[in-house]
């Protein structure tokens, strides 16, 4: 028999998009309870979940929706319990053989590091993290478990992507290997129900335009930035001069999407019971890439980039540039087009997928970043 009030168990709540679906939750359901597996560390794990979650409220100007204030509800209907990803069963000792009867789990936390030196972080965090949650969600009595991958588990695919299982062998990097595998694990689950959601590349919020944290667009904007200072240390000026070759498609697309929207439509997806599958949560409508780079390096103080198809053509400054963005680039390559037809049948409504970004909308989401990003190198000592 199912709990009468709604019960929402995460891991990776205190993350960019955990955070993002629990807040959510909260407004879209004023029953909904969240039971968080937060790592103990110095500050304790109740008080780190709160503060996070208030935290996140007051970037994205959530005050109240469906007569629920935000705050309030974080403070009554969130609760932190102690537990370790690395560890079976998430290090959660039960106290009643099945607490969770009929609840939702929600698999949120992963590494996002990519490069061989960071491999076995990568796979212990993201497959076998994935294997200790679904371990504890069993146990628990979970009813459902709701895996957030990636759409870019694709790889290098290109053309149109279904919502459909992936195989390894098209990967670009250990990032999405360690994805592709996870998602065999939950396809794999015979208990529960299970849901894989796919989101592309995660921005800050559609109104504020903030973020919890900066990966995706906001890593090859870092990296870009971190490359100029490297060239007006080199010689004053340098920067605007220079012509940086890109391996990137100038006609292809770049699928970001807001963590709000993301957030609507798992949150959607849950409280509509939608059946087991696959979920993309992308736009339906992304930028150009070309475009897109022209943004960036404008943004960051360089002229508009010179794109090519190969990196035979790079000089050693642009083989340079490319070793600090390496991860990113993969994205800019083989035009996807991500499929939203379960979603948005699942999800019930007809505006899944409708965000548009512009350049303008783009400028605005990057200034954001870039403004607290120089603030936060102002007051970091000088280094040689």
């Amino acid at each position: 028999m199912l709990r009468l009030v709604p019960t929402h168990v995460f891991t990776g709540a205190t993350g960019f998009v955990g955070s993002a679906i629990v807040l959510e939750l909260l407004e879209r359901d004023p029953r909904a309870e969240v039971l968080a597996i937060v790592r103990p560390g110095e500050i304790e794990p109740s008080i780190r979940l709160r503060e996070t979650l208030h935290k996140v409220a007051r970037l994205y100007a959530l005050e109240s929706a469906q007569g629920v204030e935000i705050h309030t509800a974080i403070d009554q209907r969130c609760h932190a319990i102690a537990g370790d990803l690395f560890e079976p069963a998430c290090g959660v000792h039960l106290d009643d053989s099945r607490p969770w009867e009929g609840a939702e789990f929600w698999h949120c936390a992963a590494s996002l590091q990519y490069q061989d030196r960071h491999a076995d972080n990568i796979y212990r965090t993201n497959t076998q993290g994935t294997e200790h949650a679904l371990d504890l969600a069993r146990r628990a009595g979970a009813r459902c478990f709701n895996y957030i991958s990636t759409a870019y588990v694709a790889g290098t695919r290109s053309g149109s992507i279904l919502e459909q299982p992936v195989e390894e062998g098209h990967n670009n990097n250990h990032y999405e290997r360690s994805k592709v595998r996870a998602e065999q694990m939950v396809q794999s689950e015979p208990t529960m129900r299970t849901r894989i959601l796919r989101p592309s590349i995660v921005i800050g919020h559609s109104k504020t335009r903030a973020a919890l944290n900066f990966n995706g667009m906001y890593g090859f904007l870092r990296g870009l930035v971190k490359f100029r200072g490297a060239m007006e240390r080199a010689q004053r000026s340098l920067a605007a001069r220079l012509d940086v070759r890109v391996r990137a498609d100038r006609h292809g697309t770049v699928n970001l999407i807001p963590v709000d929207h993301v957030a609507r439509d798992a949150a959607r997806l849950s409280l509509r019971d939608a059946p087991d599958g696959i979920y993309h949560l992308t736009t339906a409508t992304p930028i150009n890439t070309g475009s897109t780079l022209d943004t960036l390096f404008e943004l960051a103080g360089f002229r508009r980039p010179k794109l090519v198809q190969t990196c035979d053509e790079f000089s050693s400054l642009d083989a340079r540039f490319h070793r600090r963005v390496d991860f990113y680039t993969a994205y800019l390559v083989g035009p996807k087009q991500f499929s939203r037809a379960h979603t948005n049948a699942a999800a019930g409504t007809d505006e899944g997928g409708t965000f548009v970004l512009d350049t303008d909308t783009l400028t605005d989401f990057c200034n954001w970043y870039v403004e607290r990003l120089e603030a936060r190198r102002s007051v970091l000592p000088a280094t040689r």
